[in-house]
């Protein structure tokens, strides 16, 4: 599968634009493979979570919730899922990098609740992956 062969590649250039292992507040990061634990996953997915709703108004709550609770953790997620599935890692990348789009809007784009369940997904399954449970959105 031609896909198979891009994935590394994707996941490196895509690790590589946001700077992974940065940490702009100075706070405890998620960055090398091995370091993200259960409770940040689910605090990453929980941020997710509150974008996919749909009940985030105000684009501070949005950026907030991904990068603030998600961001640092869809990174360390992407790059333990490398080391076992580089396809799946790529999917989750490529996820975040349309919700990323998403939130160079002034406004939120009305698409951005539905970019963000596909994110929710592909998080899930890369925590699958790397043996980490992947809590679910509370139904709306």
């Amino acid at each position: 599968m031609r896909l198979r062969g891009l994935a590394p590649l994707v996941v490196i250039v895509l690790l590589a634009a946001c700077g992974a292992d940065e940490d702009p507040g100075g706070g405890t990061t998620p960055g090398a493979p091995g370091t993200i634990t259960q409770p940040q996953a689910d605090e990453a997915m929980g941020g997710l979570c509150d974008i996919a709703a749909g009940g985030l108004t105000e684009m501070a709550d949005v950026h907030e919730a991904f990068h603030g609770r998600a961001h640092a953790s869809l990174h360390a997620v992407a790059a333990e899922a490398q080391e076992v599935d580089a396809v799946v890692a790529g999917a989750l990348l490529e996820a975040k990098a349309v919700v990323e789009a998403d939130l160079e809007e002034a406004a939120a784009p009305a698409d951005l609740p539905a970019h963000t369940q596909a994110l929710v997904a592909a998080f899930a399954a890369a925590l699958e992956t790397i043996g980490l449970q992947a809590t679910t959105c509370a139904a709306a």
